[in-house]
């Protein structure tokens, strides 16, 4: 009780610091704004530089605008400059004069690049701001961070491509990997063993541990803490990206862009309260040292402690992040970063675990999954119960300009995750809403991660045809580890009903006692990456792209290697486009793709023997094939995509030992076959209006699944129809202000394996408002958020526990969360 009445002490403090934020914002503060910096590259068609261009900064209070011209690199800065929103202009005789809207100038330094057209010199272009993907372009962006992918922007590329930026992370509030989600709408993810751990998924397909989620583009594993205060932003590509990325799942490639130093000085403070009494301070502090600028650093402090939306629940997370880098030329970088988090979050509701009524009869009907419950009453999770995670991570690149159009980068990264895991599993024993309820134990305590990345980037003109060539090479080597010593697989609590949820005490022996580790698989994974993307009279463009690979996988016991495979192989990708305007796209691409087979659970131990006999070990690489055509558009004012696809790949499954009853093995089953339709739009209409949403369909079915009941089902947990719908308005005759709001629809989703019955679709609705003022000389601006307004209960995730329909094992059901309330106070110096 004491410790419960501290963190309600905690609470208060934090809700006076934020109330007397808000006072001072409304009725006090100076007049006087945070001043930054605008700076860019003006380049050609050719990505070559201009210089002695004439650049000017105009906003409406200063007409006349601040006017300097490119040097002969093409580089241009102010400095000085007041909190705003500005006009760019750049002109150069030979080239159409560019005009860039809606620049927006906080505290920080702005960065906006300019590509000049050639015209006559009377003509002019309009664009929306920049590539970074403010709220004032409506979080579009047009460009993925420099890689794998090339220089192309965004609308050439022929695949479906969305990105969270830094501001949308920002203002949206997201803290954690499953926050961010929402705001994808094209994307998905399936909870493991809470909301902080996670796999994500694109088109309908879970992504593996560590083949789908990438650092600056090289491999990490996903299935830990993750804060996205430390990240620039999110780049996802959805569907089969093996071509560019390596072997894969189907699923997606998720890349996470760490925040790097910045040009001009940057700090921020942000003060934080989350329901119920979770406070947070975090700071981000970033710059560079010397008179020429050639040492910069960036860091992200985060220290956040309090109770969540259940009573004697908590939440702890903290995060220390530090990235500098070196300019030892003008066209050379050399960066660093490393970063540890850690977080503790205990007495959440655990996860619901249901599963056929008959133990022996495959095609028996599953119990019936109750309506999601109220999340907020104790009982579901335990106080003493839940996950501790810490992931660390270090990096190192360098980073080489050899002209305006040829780029290079190699780099090298380090990962290890550390979880203890004890979350409480309420499994439903009949349609009555009962259930018993245990603690789970045995997941892999420890993931690490070894990956590489090196690349060449260039532009070739030649005959008329210009060519964005990409040559890679990237690798990693994924290591998983397991106890030598298990816990009992579950440690039971007692039982209780849905409707009446219990407290329990502790188990008599104790919480789950693990002891030893020992590396139970290694996969190693390396190969060389080549792409072209051809174009021919800015119309006609076709992008070729094929990786091959050598996979290697060693599994072990905890006294020997126990078996392994080696495989090799291309992964080619063709794609044919056609730009009716120099601003939209229509697209095909087919891909095929090899990927490492999936990582065996850990079973169940039964008299000291594992009934899984390849648990915890790798299976060996399969491939999978997709078909896409699309249309995609520039920010005019949307930037909008839209796709249809078909996607199929294997599955496996847990299935029955050489006919053993007692025994079983995971393994290849069947194959799943998703056909669906996306669209997504980001962009401001109206001036006043921002937009960002997206739409799927899907049909998700199995097939060869050896079971007539299970047969061409549609997939567990999977809905028809996804969307998201982000919004912003910018109040009139109140300057600085804007009002949020969010929709997410999920539709029905397949409870079981033979879709004898269904999970009744659900709407959630946000709302929120974003105020900037200048407060004693500090550009400070107030955040608030309130999610679930309506207060629907749901299921957040509904996942596949047997998906063949051949065993006994059971679905899994994570709830969604309740009303809750964000509010955070931003200082900028």
């Amino acid at each position: 009780m004491k410790q419960i009445s501290e963190v309600a002490k905690a609470g208060c403090r934090w809700r006076l610091a934020l109330v007397g934020g808000v006072c001072l914002l409304s009725f006090g503060g100076a007049k006087a704004w945070a001043q930054a910096s605008v700076s860019g590259t003006v380049s050609d068609p050719d990505q070559s530089a201009v210089s002695h261009a004439v650049v000017t900064l105009s906003s409406g209070m200063r007409s006349s605008g601040l006017r300097t011209t490119t040097d002969d690199a093409g580089h241009y800065r102010f400095g000085g400059v007041p909190a705003g929103t500005y006009r760019l202009e750049a002109r150069k005789d030979g080239f159409a004069v560019v005009d860039v809207d809606g620049v927006v100038v906080a505290s920080q330094s702005v960065t906006r690049d300019v590509a000049l057209q050639v015209s006559g010199a009377n003509a002019s272009v309009t664009v929306t701001a920049g590539i970074s993907g403010t709220a004032a372009n409506g979080y579009s962006v047009a460009q993925v961070d420099r890689g794998v992918m090339g220089n192309a922007p965004i609308v050439n590329q022929p695949y479906v491509i969305t990105v969270m930026p830094a501001d949308e992370i920002q203002n949206t509030q997201v803290k954690s990997f499953k926050d961010t989600m929402k705001y994808l709408p094209l994307v998905s993810y399936t909870e493991q063993q809470g909301p902080e751990i996670l796999r994500p998924a694109t088109r309908g397909v879970q992504g593996s541990i560590a083949q789908n989620t990438r650092m600056d583009g090289m491999a990490i594993a996903i299935t830990g803490g993750n804060a996205m205060e430390q990240y620039q932003e999110l780049q996802v590509e959805n569907g089969l990206g093996a071509a560019m990325y390596g072997p894969a799942n189907p699923s997606g490639m998720f890349d996470f862009v760490l925040k790097r130093p910045t040009e001009e000085r940057t700090n921020n403070i942000y003060l934080e309260q989350d329901s119920s009494t979770v406070g947070t301070i975090y700071g981000d502090f970033g710059g560079r040292l010397g008179p020429h600028k050639i040492l910069g650093y960036r860091s992200n402090l985060l220290y956040g402690d309090g109770t969540q939306f259940v009573e004697a629940s908590r939440l702890r997370r903290r995060l220390a992040e530090f990235a500098f880098d070196l300019r030892p030329t003008d066209h050379t970088t050399i960066d660093a970063h490393y970063s540890v988090y850690d977080i503790v979050q205990r007495g959440c509701p655990g996860w619901f675990s249901y599963g056929p009524s008959s133990k022996t009869n495959a095609a028996a009907p599953d119990f019936l999954l109750p309506s999601a419950p109220d999340p907020t009453v104790r009982g579901y999770g335990q106080a003493y119960a839940g996950v501790n995670l810490t992931t660390q991570s270090t990096s190192v690149r360098l980073l080489h300009d050899f002209t305006p159009n040829w780029h290079a980068m190699a780099g090298g990264l380090a990962q290890r995750l550390d979880r203890f895991i004890d979350t409480p599993v309420n499994t439903i024993s009949d349609n009555a809403g009962d259930y018993n309820s245990s603690l789970a134990a045995g997941f892999a305590p420890r993931f690490g991660v070894e990956s590489d990345l090196g690349y060449i980037t260039g532009v070739i003109q030649r005959w008329g045809i210009k060519q964005d060539v990409v040559l890679a090479s990237e690798g990693y080597r994924f290591n998983q580890y397991a106890y030598t010593s298990p816990a009992a697989a579950t440690l039971a609590l007692g039982s209780a009903n849905v409707n009446a949820p219990k407290i329990f005490n502790a188990p008599l022996a104790g919480l789950p006692q693990n002891h030893g580790l020992y590396q139970s698989a290694v996969v190693h994974q390396q190969g060389f990456n080549l792409g072209d993307l051809l174009s021919w009279k800015n119309r006609f463009l076709v992008r070729l792209a094929a990786s091959q690979d050598w996979i290697g996988v060693d599994n072990n016991s905890a006294t020997a290697r126990t078996s392994g495979s080696n495989k090799q192989g291309i992964s080619p990708s063709a794609s044919v486009m056609y730009k009716p305007t120099s601003w939209s796209t229509v697209y095909g691409t087919y891909a095929s793709s090899l990927q490492q087979g999936d990582i065996a659970p850990g079973g169940t131990i039964v008299n000291g023997v594992n009934t899984l006999v390849n648990a915890n070990q790798s299976l060996a690489p399969y491939r999978s094939k997709e078909w896409e055509i699309g249309v995609k558009t520039e920010a005019r004012p949307l930037a909008v995509t839209a796709a249809l696809f078909r996607l199929q790949r294997p599955f496996a499954d847990t299935l029955a030992y050489n006919g053993s009853a007692t025994q079983t093995i995971y393994t290849i089953a069947g194959q799943q076959v998703n056909y669906g339709a996306e669209i997504s739009a980001q962009g401001t209409v109206f001036h006043r209006l921002l937009i960002d949403g997206g739409f799927t369909a899907l049909n998700a079915r199995l097939n060869d699944t050896n079971v007539a009941s299970t047969n061409g089902k549609r997939f567990v947990g999977i809905p028809a129809y996804k969307s998201n719908l982000l919004s912003e308005y910018r109040v009139p005759g109140v300057a600085n202000l804007s009002l949020t709001g969010d929709w997410q629809f999920v539709g029905k989703r397949p409870q079981d394996d033979q879709n004898l019955h269904t999970t009744t679709g659900y709407n959630t609705f946000d709302f929120g408002a974003r105020y900037q003022h200048a407060l004693f000389t500090k550009l400070a601006t107030l955040r608030f958020t309130c999610n679930n307004i309506t207060d629907t209960r749901y299921y957040s995730t509904i996942a596949a526990g047997d998906i063949t329909g051949s065993n006994a094992s059971a679905n899994t059901a994570h709830l969604g969360a309740p009303r809750t309330i964000s509010t955070s106070l931003q200082f900028a110096f």
